[in-house]
């Protein structure tokens, strides 16, 4: 474990400060602070790494023969090549794979493991054939819906009893994902770190072999939580105008 706790300490720079879009950007495009998507604008490396807690639970999770995959790539790459897994890396980022590598090569963690997918989850996804995962960490694009796609798509090639690990639990695309498999008979929440990344464990064959009156979340509306279609569109002239107000 000497080498997780290298990667814990260094928190190598794999990602570029935007990894969502593949252009440029102007600050004013974005909805966040002028100054926080100025930063995000920048070309600058970071390291979106999950927390250390995270990769040494994945770290005690997986091992030599397990079937493992990723949406994003980052420090849990290297775990997951660490420890030895059959594993599947997504990322459109050519960059990420090639810094990655370069690091796997200089602390000596073996990559022959993993499988490197240079493309978007939604497109890749759909045509991957790869069956009896054991743990699936969902962790790519985190726009609206990608985060619940890559779950569709992933679910039910996530063996009974196998993980999946979602994070940024917190940002509203990913916190309805969360809110679902929270409440659904198909899964078992097993660790919650913080309230931002959390582990499902799956407790049933298929996923999808289902109607929708068999969901909790979809039958058992929670007491004021819908948001009707008129005060939708005024919470959306509100943006509008707001936005226009920044520009």
């Amino acid at each position: 474990m000497d080498k997780l706790q290298q990667i814990i300490h260094e928190r190598p720079s794999f990602h570029r400060s935007e990894t969502e879009i593949d252009r440029s950007f102007d600050p004013s495009e974005s909805l966040l602070p002028r100054e926080a998507a100025a930063k995000l604008a920048s070309v600058e490396l970071t390291c979106y790494g999950l927390g250390s807690d995270v990769l040494s639970f994945i770290a005690e999770s997986v091992s030599e023969g397990s079937q493992t995959l990723e949406t994003g790539a980052g420090c849990s790459t290297l775990v997951f090549a660490m420890r030895g897994s059959e594993h599947i890396a997504i990322t459109p980022s050519k960059s990420e794979i090639a810094l990655i590598t370069q690091y796997a090569l200089q602390r000596e963690i073996p990559l022959s493991k993993v499988h490197f997918v240079q493309e978007s989850s939604d497109r890749y996804l759909g045509r991957c054939e790869v069956e009896g995962l054991d743990l699936v960490l969902l962790d790519g694009k985190h726009a609206f819906p990608w985060p619940i796609v890559d779950w569709f798509f992933t679910a039910d090639r996530l063996r009974e009893g196998g993980m999946m690990v979602i994070d940024d639990a917190q940002m509203r695309s990913v916190a309805i994902l969360a809110e679902f498999m929270g409440v659904d008979p198909g899964w078992q929440l097993i660790r919650d770190f913080s309230g931002k990344t959390l582990a499902f464990r799956k407790l049933r064959d298929s996923i999808h072999d289902v109607t929708w009156h068999m969901q909790p979340f979809t039958v058992v509306q929670p007491v004021g939580t819908a948001l009707g279609p008129s005060l939708l569109r005024r919470l959306a002239r509100r943006l509008k105008r707001l936005v226009q107000g920044q520009r």
